[in-house]
């Protein structure tokens, strides 16, 4: 399990209750971004927007975090048109008070891509609080129908400096018959951090991806991307699981 640890909770419970045996790896931590000026600056102007676009949960409570500290809540973006990436999204988002807007069902920036498809968006002002790594296909697609997009880094993912040794100790005793990707970045980590000796060993296992974003990535940095949830969550991934291992 690569997912960040104080994320993994859930997929660890479902996969314990189908009887495997997971182990935790984290290869991503979310830590804030190097400059916090661009989220300040974006939250100064807030009454200048027509549009919010939230991506994960993991924006949702980061950009929230930074409201709370400059006196702001929710009340503040009630004048603003909000979108959500998927149902978890969604939630984050309603936890923080924020209710409403449009969920976009693919869990990715297609989804919100066809959301835009019918509507008008020339000349408006688009906040897209994010990771600051992450694809650009949403705002360059939004900025070409006219739209002015500020992309605001509010978080970042890094390698957990403990996980390197745990890594090497796993991949030299532990039998493992699967590695579980949830994120793009998680891919590229484990991979990058990988000690040399074996790396060979990590890319020869079978390796089940969270959906498609991740497991084009997955596959370009060498793993053996064999599954892919077809439903974009934990237990989207554990059915893609089930499913391969019948």
């Amino acid at each position: 399990m690569t997912r960040p640890q104080a994320q993994a909770a859930g997929l660890m419970t479902i996969l314990l209750e189908a009887g495997a045996c997971p182990i935790p790896l984290p290869t991503i931590e979310i830590v804030g971004p190097p400059d916090s000026d661009p989220v300040y600056k974006a939250i100064a102007e807030l009454s200048h927007y027509n549009w919010l676009i939230l991506t994960s949960s993991n924006g949702v409570h980061h950009f929230f975090d930074y409201l709370k500290k400059q006196g702001l809540n929710h009340s503040n973006l009630a004048h603003l048109k909000t979108i959500c990436v998927g149902p978890k999204t969604a939630l984050a988002a309603k936890e923080r008070g924020l209710k409403g807007g449009l969920v976009a069902q693919e869990y990715a920036a297609e989804g919100i891509i066809e959301l835009f498809s019918s509507t008008d968006i020339n000349e408006q002002r688009i906040l897209l609080p994010r990771a600051l790594k992450a694809r650009e296909t949403l705002p360059e697609t939004l900025r070409a129908k006219g739209a002015t997009v500020d992309v605001v880094p509010v978080y970042e993912t890094i390698f957990p400096t403990e996980s390197a040794y745990k890594l090497e100790n796993i991949l030299g005793s532990a039998d493992i018959d699967l590695i579980t990707i949830t994120s793009a970045s998680a891919a590229t980590n484990l991979v990058k951090h990988c000690p040399s000796q074996h790396l060979t060993k990590l890319k020869a296992l079978t390796t089940a991806c969270i959906g498609p974003i991740s497991a084009k990535v997955a596959a370009e940095v060498g793993l053996n991307v064999t599954i892919i949830a077809n439903t974009y969550t934990s237990e989207g991934l554990l059915d893609a699981i089930r499913n391969y291992r019948i």
